[in-house]
């Protein structure tokens, strides 16, 4: 089936649309009413990503939402009797009442929509009945103090820290940080950094462990900031700074001087640098003698064969990505390294350990959604980053893609039996290939 077939979701079995693409699934939301969307919603169980691609369609087409202008759940009433007598029958009861909030809660909808749906007249309160006219005016009562604003909505930076915990932006927390790190040397004059230390909490979480100083460089300039903050208040600002890159991305003045780092650090980014055997030949550049690059990356199973023709899972993760970069396979990776000289000590596949982390980030994210509710803007924001990790998730459990803890060291050139030494700007032919 291509993205571009239109199909009736209400007609398509159970195992079809589970596997469905999310485009597939979106232009089939544009052929159904309101009523009908309500219905297929009631009675389909729905994948965690079309749930995802279901709100998105809803919050940009506010029109297709039951109960909006133009849209019609009911045939008329025939006479006005009729009518009252179904209003009356239809008001909900204070059990009903309750019904209405658990299935909202569980189809992940508002009260009033379910409502609507079903045609149902929500209860009011009673208004109280006023009171007689005294024979003497009270004494008038001071000013009710004004009701506090509601809260504002989370931030892009206070929502990540939900997901993942407080200073984190990837998942695993402090003891998963240190025990990446640990494959480099520590030692207490030695120069480190960090190039991918998000809200920099296992930035810190190494620096303490060690007792060393950790330097970070953040692409994100609103996560680096926020980094610096929170360096500074917890008095790391020192040995766990973290500042902002370019706005055109890493330099070569970010990796000097040359030879003076006894590891770099780079988590869950190489996957997405497009010259990645230029990054590589620069970060070798600006390790020591026998320094170590330490990375954790997403690569591809096996020998990815036709790259046109990959599962949906991992297609969908990389559309979720937005990135035109592609993974690398463990045997792309591999001759990368070999080829701008460093000696891979390991390269072990973690996805076991690693996806138990973003599913109970993933239910924190469920339970914000369903416990608050946030303006479009916010929600957009929200929804985008929760349907990167679940696009992440998704494509680790096919088995297509995995997670790997890579610790490679710097070699000499010389040791090599190469006379010449490929220059930071040009990268590997195969690398190269990958990134096209």
């Amino acid at each position: 089936m291509s993205n571009t077939t239109l199909v009736n979701l209400a007609t398509v079995g159970s195992d079809e649309l589970q596997t469905m693409p999310v485009a597939v699934f979106t232009a089939g939301l544009e052929q159904m009413s309101a009523d009908a969307i309500v219905r297929f919603r009631r009675m389909r169980k729905l994948s965690d990503t079309h749930k995802v691609a279901l709100e998105r369609f809803l919050n940009d087409h506010p029109e297709k939402r039951a109960g909006q202008e133009g849209t019609s759940s009911a045939a008329q009433p025939s006479d006005k009797t009729g009518n009252r007598s179904r209003k009356k029958s239809s008001e909900a009861t204070l059990w009903m009442e309750m019904l209405l909030r658990a299935i909202a809660w569980w189809e992940g909808m508002d009260t009033d929509d379910v409502a609507r749906a079903k045609g149902i007249k929500r209860r009011r309160k009673k208004k109280k009945a006023a009171s007689p006219p005294a024979a003497a005016a009270p004494a008038p009562k001071p000013a009710a103090a004004p009701a506090p604003p509601p809260p504002a909505p989370p931030t892009r930076v206070e929502f990540v820290q939900m997901l993942w915990g407080e200073g984190f932006s990837l998942p695993g927390g402090e003891d998963f940080a240190v025990r990446l790190a640990s494959a480099a040397d520590f030692t207490k004059d030695g120069h480190y950094l960090d190039l991918a230390p998000g809200l920099g909490g296992g930035t810190r979480a190494v620096a303490k462990k060690y007792g060393v100083t950790l330097s970070g460089i953040e692409a994100d300039a609103e996560f680096a900031a926020a980094a610096a903050a929170i360096s500074g208040v917890a008095g790391m600002a020192g040995t766990a700074p973290v500042r902002a890159a370019g706005p055109e991305g890493l330099d070569m003045e970010d990796f000097e001087p040359a030879g003076a780092y006894a590891a770099i650090f780079m988590r869950e980014t190489m996957f997405a640098v497009e010259e990645r055997g230029r990054m590589l030949a620069t970060m070798h550049k600006a390790l020591s003698d026998e320094g170590s690059l330490v990375l954790t990356d997403f690569v591809l199973a096996g020998d990815a064969g036709d790259r046109s023709a990959m599962p949906g899972a991992v297609t969908q993760w990389l559309a979720a990505e937005a990135s035109n970069t592609y993974p690398w396979t463990e045997a792309e990776y591999r001759a990368a390294l070999e080829a701008q000289d460093y000696k891979v000590e390991r390269f072990d596949d973690l996805t076991a350990a690693y996806l138990p982390f973003i599913k109970e980030g993933l239910r924190r994210f469920h339970d914000c959604l369903q416990n608050a509710k946030f303006p479009p803007e916010t929600l957009t924001t929200l929804m985008r980053e929760g349907n990167i990790w679940l696009a992440r998730s998704q494509a680790l459990e096919t088995g297509q893609l995995s997670f790997v803890h890579i610790h490679a060291r710097r070699i000499s050139p010389s040791l090599t039996g190469e006379d010449d030494v490929e220059e930071p700007d040009a990268a590997p032919e195969h690398a190269a290939e990958n990134d096209e």
